[in-house]
């Protein structure tokens, strides 16, 4: 409805206040999508239409962001929901067994894999109150970290499978939360040993502007379809990554969030060796005064 032209057509000298209050009044607010016809001219009342549209666009995009969001809460609800539902309901079915058949029953078996189940909750349940931290850090959390020193300490705590062979250049700095670097690098190591044939690399160098860290392994590799799709939570490919070879489907969406939280960017591509390669980067660190 354009009740500037209507009130052209009935001979009536408008009242743009008027008019503008009729039209933002016919707006409905489930429909942002509509504009107000701007007036010729370059007057305050054309200057004024154009503001009005401007927030309207504005505001119409707010609301399409905040639906996004909302979208991707329920679904990430759902999604952490399932996952918490199947070793729930794997133990709920052995105890279930055991009740009725006690004398059946095989008691170290059934530990076992109560306790395997119970592990796979508390994983995920770890991972999911870590994903709702990210971003909250204080400042006063972030240090300047030397990679080189973060890296060698981390692989000293490991027992992998695999051995990994390490390349790594001298005082590498960044400025991060520490404990929220070294779970991107766990993550990172734990994708790679579950999925490396017979070998595991990280290769650590200092670029221009930013720290370069690769973690590569001789396994399957990442299609190209799916390289931007692992990094969703809850995402398993098919094939590499079933759940009986271990993880919550959370690690790499916690690996990028926290890369992401530091002005950084983790992506992965054909590694070298044939497998999986991720590269994570970070700004450098000033250098100190």
């Amino acid at each position: 409805m354009n009740v500037f032209a209507e009130a052209t057509d009935t001979g009536r000298k408008p009242d743009p206040i008027q008019l503008l209050r009729a039209q933002l009044a016919a707006i409905n607010v489930s429909d942002l999508s509509t504009r107000i016809p701007q007036p010729p001219g370059s007057g305050e009342i054309a200057q004024l239409t154009r503001i009005i549209n401007h927030t309207l666009g504005r505001l119409e995009q707010a609301k399409a962001s905040t639906e996004h969001a909302l979208q991707r809460q329920r679904q990430f609800a759902a999604d952490a929901s399932h996952e918490l539902r199947t070793p729930l309901a794997g133990l709920r079915v052995r105890l279930e067994e055991a009740q009725m058949h006690p004398r059946d029953i095989d008691l170290p078996d059934l530990i076992g894999h109560a306790l395997e189940d119970l592990d796979r909750v508390q994983g995920i349940m770890t991972d999911l109150l870590l994903l709702a931290r990210l971003g909250a850090a204080a400042p006063q959390a972030i240090q300047r970290v030397d990679l080189t020193d973060l890296i060698r300490t981390e692989i000293g705590r490991r027992a992998d499978r695999h051995p990994v062979a390490l390349n790594l250049a001298d005082l590498v700095v960044v400025d991060a939360v520490p404990g929220q670097i070294a779970r991107v690098l766990t993550n990172l190591l734990d994708n790679a040993q579950r999925h490396a044939a017979s070998q595991v690399r990280i290769r650590l160098r200092r670029l221009v502007t930013h720290a370069e860290l690769v973690v590569s392994d001789d396994g399957d590799g990442v299609p190209p379809a799916d390289r931007e799709r692992i990094f969703q939570r809850f995402v398993r490919l098919d094939a590499a990554r079933s759940r009986d070879r271990g993880g919550t489907g959370l690690g790499l969406a916690i690996a990028r969030d926290i890369a992401t939280a530091h002005d950084g960017t983790l992506h992965v591509h054909q590694a070298a060796i044939g497998g999986a390669g991720f590269i994570l980067r970070l700004p450098l660190s000033a250098p100190a005064a």
